[in-house]
């Protein structure tokens, strides 16, 4: 009776222990299991496109695309935004295949990720590490000295971005060059002009700053709570006077700083909209390309 017991448990454990093992096989070869992760990395899934990359790089750290499946493994962290781990990875493929192209593509990167998160500076100091290397042809110089000039733009700071664009020395790059001068007379309003505006007559500063709207409810809101109050203690009514008193001054204070920032943001609009129409002019994207996040760039040399 107690082998007839033991049988059973025997082809559970062949049964279980079976496709536990089968899944740890390797691919018939590694070109299947590379357009697998390709596959999962093409239609957005870079979580798992992730785990078939590193897949590869355990049965195959030796094949001819490794180089590939671990940039791959930093792009799909790009894509997923998970910043942190693609720079991780991308300097793991500088450091394991540093004579291949893969790491040329990878040091590139790397330096971009803070360009995405709206680090300039030190996307800027990464790109300037580049130059300082010696590794860089002269396309790739270009290349990065024209990232570099766009960190610059992105800071406003035109003047810094044509000198840099000056030592590039492609046609290109001086068609942006040229077009940067009329951004430097964009008009701009003054923020504190415009708080001030609204601190003497409540919603002048948003008139300012082209926001008639904004400005008509404030002075609207305004003038009703002043008037509340002032009735109020007129009408022998101090408790329900402060009330709107200490209401309005919530307002007022509201008013300016809403003034604030709205002439800021008509500021950032202005620049923006002008960069973007660089952007489109000269063949910069720092958007999305497909799934992936990039900074590319289309050169006409």
């Amino acid at each position: 009776m107690t082998i007839f017991r033991t049988i059973p448990a025997l082809l559970l454990l062949v049964l279980v222990a079976v496709p536990a093992r089968a899944a740890t096989l390797p691919p018939a070869s590694p070109a299947g299991m590379m357009s697998f992760a390709d596959a999962l990395y093409n239609q957005g899934d870079y979580y798992r496109a992730i785990t078939e990359y590193r897949r590869f790089l355990f049965f195959f750290p030796d094949d001819h695309s490794a180089p590939r499946a671990a940039l791959q493994i930093g792009e799909s962290d790009l894509a997923g935004k998970r910043w942190n781990d693609a720079e991780t990875a991308l300097h793991k493929v500088m450091d394991d295949y540093p004579a291949t192209g893969e790491a040329h593509r990878a040091a590139l990167l790397f330096a971009g990720v803070p360009f995405r998160r709206g680090n300039y500076s030190l996307a800027r100091r990464r790109y300037r590490k580049l130059l300082g290397g010696g590794t860089l042809d002269a396309a790739a110089d270009a290349e990065v000295r024209y990232r570099i000039a766009w960190t610059l733009i992105e800071e406003n700071r035109y003047a810094a971005a044509a000198a840099t664009l000056s030592a590039v020395g492609r046609p290109r790059a001086a068609d942006l060059a040229a077009a940067l001068p009329p951004l430097e007379k964009l008009p701009r309003k003054s923020p504190a002009l415009a708080g001030g505006l609204s601190a003497v007559l409540p919603g002048a500063g948003q008139l300012y700053a082209g926001r008639p709207r904004d400005a008509g409810l404030s002075l609207a809101l305004n003038s009703a709570f002043i008037l509340g109050a002032w009735q109020s203690f007129d009408h022998g009514l101090p408790a329900l006077g402060g009330l709107l008193a200490f209401f309005e001054a919530g307002w007022y204070t509201g008013n300016i700083f809403n003034a604030v920032n709205s002439t800021e943001k008509y500021n950032r609009d202005v620049r923006g909209a002008a960069k973007e129409r660089l952007h489109r002019r000269f063949g910069i994207s720092l958007g999305f390309t497909g799934h992936t996040p990039r900074l590319d760039l289309s050169w006409d040399f």
